[in-house]
């Protein structure tokens, strides 16, 4: 089986003040064309599995040009390998704090992705003997992570922070989520 990863897309994320010559923030028209080389590099590969760990977007309330990015790559990418299962979990920059928000991802399930928001699903892809345990960024989780036995392949799909790995100094908006090192040994 061939699987293909995708993390902290951050589609929309701008910085500095330069513009391409359309008016486009120059990192965010950056960014775009990162993830629509992905896209294509991604079509050649012809996965039949695609996980996309969070972050797509780089907020919650991502501007129309990146949603309208973002809709048009991944239907693409339907539209190209229309057997590949695609699932995808909200990140910390994909999850609305307040009630009154639905999560972003959301759109994407009319294209055909199963997008995992607000609480962890495991997924079963009994053609492929696939089990896909989603887990989206959420506050104080406690859940088993441990692989499910009747499927020949697991995948552990989340979007949070590993222990130690990085320093505190290094992290910016930090995940809600966080998995003990004593956790990810036992997997």
């Amino acid at each position: 089986m061939r699987l293909l990863h995708f993390a902290d897309l951050h589609l929309g994320f701008r910085q500095f003040q330069r513009q391409t010559p359309a008016g486009i923030n120059l990192r965010e028209a950056d960014v775009a064309q990162a993830f629509t080389r992905a896209v294509d590099l991604c079509i050649s590969r012809e996965p039949d599995v695609i996980v996309i760990a969070g972050d797509v977007f780089h907020q919650v309330r991502p501007t129309n040009p990146a949603i309208l990015h973002a809709f048009a790559q991944f239907a693409r990418l339907r539209h190209a390998l229309p057997s590949t299962d695609i699932v995808m979990v909200a990140g910390n920059h994909d999850t609305p704090r307040s009630s009154e928000t639905v999560c972003i991802l959301r759109l994407f399930a009319q294209l055909g992705l199963r997008v995992v928001d607000g609480a962890p699903q495991r997924l079963h892809f009994a053609e492929r003997d696939l089990s896909v345990l989603a887990v989206p960024d959420v506050p104080a989780l406690t859940m088993d992570l441990s692989p499910d036995p009747s499927a020949r392949f697991n995948v552990l799909l989340m979007h949070a922070e590993a222990g130690t790995v990085i320093p505190e100094r290094l992290l910016g908006e930090r995940a809600a989520l966080k998995v003990p090192e004593p956790v990810l040994a036992d997997l």
